[in-house]
């Protein structure tokens, strides 16, 4: 008996997703899109097993890199849980210098932080883990407009040289009309500062949410030293 065959496409169509290895990097190509508009600043594939992606501000503070999906693909609503991960390595200069972000954020582009240590942005949509120029540990984020979620978590934001962590948020129903949001890192929830027992967890309404980007690295240099996170791979998924 002739058996039918079908591709795997047919068992993956209930969701999408944007993946890369980084074995290779042209910007506007394969989904991905760069910000290099300082002068030295650069993203590029480095020699390593599997690809290293590098992303470079150069040694003038306040210059920033970015790569991220070309288009906004992710749009959390009811039904439609997503997550994106990434496995970095945030190396600093100084240990608390680099302004560094990773997750979703809608028209991600210049100035998604703030100079100076300002911070994220304060407007559109934004689903991240980020520290800034002062901070010492990571902070867990969310945004929906004018309404926005910043938690201090236990977790350090700087990583030894050649040393990976394995990023990672959740986005997943929590009724119709929100979605509860989770972070990790190295599959571990993140917790409060605050409280040190308490699982960070954001409560976001859908309503008024608008379409993001997927960025695995955003670093905007905190001082006159040239900042260099490293992205092995990174991957972002969504239910269709």
């Amino acid at each position: 008996m002739n058996a039918t065959l079908y591709p795997n496409f047919l068992a993956e169509k209930d969701c999408f997703s944007l993946a890369s290895d980084f074995h290779n990097f042209a910007t506007g190509q394969d989904g991905w899109t760069s910000l290099v508009v300082d002068a030295g600043t650069s993203v590029a594939v480095n020699d390593a097993r599997g690809g290293i992606l590098t992303l470079t501000t150069a040694a003038t503070d306040n210059n920033e890199v970015m790569v991220r999906s070309t288009t906004e693909l992710f749009l959390p609503t009811a039904g439609r849980p997503s997550f994106c991960r990434a496995r970095i390595n945030l190396t600093q200069v100084n240990t608390d210098d680099a302004n560094f972000f990773f997750g979703f954020a809608s028209a991600a582009g210049a100035n998604l932080l703030v100079d100076d240590g300002g911070d994220l942005r304060t407007s559109g949509s934004i689903f991240g883990i980020y520290c800034s120029d002062g901070d010492t540990v990571l902070h867990c984020y969310t945004r929906n407009g004018s309404t926005a979620i910043d938690t201090a978590t236990t977790v350090s934001n700087t990583d030894a040289s050649a040393t990976y962590r394995e990023w990672e948020i959740r986005i997943e129903e929590f009724s119709t009309t929100h979605c509860i949001v989770t972070f990790l890192i190295d599959g571990v929830y993140l917790r409060d500062d605050t409280t040190y027992a308490n699982v960070v967890a954001h409560r976001v309404a859908y309503a008024s949410l608008t379409e993001m980007n997927f960025v695995p690295g955003y670093c905007k240099a905190g001082s006159a030293n040239s900042e260099t996170p490293l992205i092995d791979w990174a991957i972002a998924a969504q239910t269709r």
